[in-house]
């Protein structure tokens, strides 16, 4: 294989003439040298990033790295070989990288796909987003083998994980092996570098008992998250304010583990809520100062329909706890209305918990349905929680993997603020979007033909998107998976 004299020929592309006894695919890496004056062996790492036969067996590479790092055209004629082993990380950058973790396997070598963790964890960078079409993409299984990636590698004793159960009883199994697991596909975590099992320190919480004492409720001021409809007007979030602010106030006057009411002490939702929509029409409460009184009564129609939703999630004593390396929420027989509280209210709690702690511990937030918690066009308090994690978690140790159908529908500093970027497969109108620029019209195009455990991966280190595929989950990911214990 030969540099072809053909059109582009810089220091940033150039086409390659693929002789008769070679073959190269989409993603493959390769790598041109010429002898330059002053210079010397000047090599030319690149990703080829379109075929074409029509006429002649031709590559168009897009460069990745030069070495030394000086911007000369290759020269036509010059030879070109297929970049593994040591050349294969040199093209990648991985050789740049001080603390890594595997993030799949190349497709057409047999390099594994390495992740920077400074632009993971929030020392240069954060946060990944990942699209794709649901049972299809393998959007949360590729996120959970992040977590498991990281869980395992310099980093893992201070991470820990928080995911969102969103679909049956899918995440509720993580503890135990999946017995679906083929040998083949064992030996590729060896390959990886990654032990072969479940995950090992899980909590899992779901309805069978309080999330959140009533003291938190109102310290943490989570009746917030009980108003979250995207109509909401100004003098409603007026009286919302209010309420939270006074609820703050009992709670810090409060003995330590109640919330009093004066000297009454408040022991459910129930109780809490009457006491509030009691005086509604009162216009001397100190519970809806300075509201109108068709605010107020709008403020107590919201306020009871939503209580009856959260009324198993916030007790006399809450049992949510982040002590765990990794925490499972289950949302899936929950209302919507209660979704949103459980979503809202763990943002709100985290954050007051990292806002505290001393330790330098770093939380991996697991969230699909992004498009469902931080539209595009609306507006909430979980959306506006959503971007702040997404613009200050990384100062908190708080890192977001979110996860979505389609990026078009999140709200665009969400996803702008990903350092990491991943696509499983795509929509093909999904795909023309302006959010997946960072892919080349021929990956925009394949993103449309994955297959399932296949993902196109971008980090800032690499200057371009590469093609990778991960395990099979060695983890239950449903009941009819898991192992015996």
């Amino acid at each position: 294989m030969t540099v072809a004299a053909k059109a582009p020929c810089s220091p940033l592309e150039f086409t390659v003439q693929v002789g008769a006894q070679w073959e190269l695919a989409l993603g493959a890496l390769v790598c041109a040298s010429r002898e330059i004056a002053h210079w010397g062996n000047v090599h030319f790492y690149g990703v080829v990033d379109e075929v074409d036969m029509t006429d002649d067996y031709l590559a168009h590479v897009r460069v990745t790295r030069i070495e030394p790092d000086v911007f000369f055209p290759p020269q036509p004629g010059s030879p070109v070989v297929p970049a593994s082993g040591r050349a294969g990380e040199i093209a990648l950058h991985f050789d740049e990288m001080r603390d890594t973790i595997p993030a799949g396997s190349l497709t057409h070598s047999k390099l594994n796909y390495l992740l920077n963790l400074d632009f993971l964890n929030g020392d240069k960078g954060a946060h990944v987003n990942i699209a794709g079409i649901s049972g299809v993409a393998t959007k949360t299984s590729y996120a959970l083998f992040l977590l498991y990636s990281l869980f395992h590698s310099v980093a893992g004793a201070t991470s820990r994980g928080i995911v969102f159960n969103v679909k049956g009883d899918d995440l509720l199994h993580l503890h135990r092996g999946n017995k679906l697991l083929r040998p083949s596909e064992q030996d590729r975590y060896g390959h990886l570098g990654l032990p072969c099992g479940p995950f090992r320190d899980v909590a899992y919480y779901g309805t069978e008992a309080p999330l959140w004492s009533l003291r938190e409720f109102a310290e943490f001021e989570l009746i917030r998250y009980f108003f979250t409809e995207a109509d909401q007007s100004g003098a409603l979030e007026f009286a919302v304010d209010r309420l939270a602010e006074v609820l703050k106030e009992a709670a810090l006057e409060s003995p330590p583990g109640e919330l009093r009411l004066g000297r009454t002490r408040v022991e459910s939702m129930a109780q809490l809520c009457k006491t509030i929509c009691d005086t509604v029409d009162d216009p001397d409460s100190y519970w809806f100062e300075g509201a109108a009184t068709n605010t107020r009564r709008a403020v107590a129609r919201r306020l009871k329909g939503a209580a009856g939703h959260v009324k198993d999630l916030v007790g006399p004593e809450g049992r949510l706890s982040f002590e765990r390396q990794l925490s499972v929420i289950d949302l899936h027989r929950l209302s919507d209305k209660a979704k949103s509280f459980v979503v809202g209210s763990v943002l709100q709690s985290l954050f007051a918990e990292r806002e505290k702690a001393e330790t330098a511990m770093t939380t991996y937030l697991v969230l699909d349905e992004l498009n469902k918690y931080a539209p595009r066009q609306a507006s909430g308090p979980i959306r506006q929680m959503l971007l702040d994690v997404a613009e200050r978690g990384r100062s908190l140790g708080i890192i977001l993997i979110g996860a979505q159908q389609t990026a078009s529908q999140v709200e665009e500093r969400v996803v702008g603020n990903a350092a990491v970027r991943v696509v499983g497969r795509l929509e093909c109108s999904e795909a023309e979007d302006s959010s997946y620029g960072w892919l080349t019209p021929a990956l925009r195009q394949r993103a449309t033909m994955l297959k399932p455990g296949h993902m196109l991966i971008s980090q800032p280190q690499v200057p371009v998107p590469i093609l990778i595929r991960f395990p099979f989950p060695a983890w239950a990911t449903r009941r009819s998976e898991a192992a015996d214990l």
